[in-house]
């Protein structure tokens, strides 16, 4: 999700941008709490640990390559917001949610949703959780997937 706001509020969508995100491990380590979702932060007392490279890579590849899909579905699904509106985090995290949604078969649809309220509690504002709990519900709820 990092990354992907990174991107996002940069416009920089590239394989170098990926590739300076994973250099500066500043980015993505931290303190983790019990209840993180995987992907979001990384136990700072492991500097060693990495993200789950398949999983980053299949994320990130997905969202470059499907976020004019993905932002069109999240567009008819958020009544009266347009994605342009919308903050960068709680983009970013619907972002995220919906291609695990649309192009992730291993990831069950209640798991990404969690995951992302999760998100939206620890990063966005006290509006956020519930706001990107009600777009992916009605995602969900119509899901046709391209």
């Amino acid at each position: 999700m990092r990354l992907i706001f990174q991107m996002s509020a940069t416009g920089d969508y590239s394989e170098r941008a990926k590739d300076e995100f994973m250099a500066d491990t500043s980015l993505y380590l931290g303190d983790t709490p019990a209840d993180a979702p995987p992907g979001c932060l990384f136990d700072e007392k492991n500097v060693e640990e990495r993200p789950d490279m398949s999983y980053f890579n299949w994320a990130l590849s997905c969202f470059t390559e499907h976020v004019g899909v993905i932002d069109d579905i999240i567009g008819e699904a958020s009544e009266k917001w347009s994605v342009r509106r919308m903050s960068t985090v709680d983009l970013s995290i619907l972002r995220l949610a919906v291609a695990e949604i649309c192009y992730m078969d291993d990831i069950s649809d209640s798991i990404s949703v969690n995951e992302a309220v999760v998100m939206a509690k620890k990063y966005g504002t006290e509006k956020s959780a519930a706001f990107i709990n009600g777009v992916l519900g009605q995602i969900i709820r119509s899901k046709e997937i391209p």
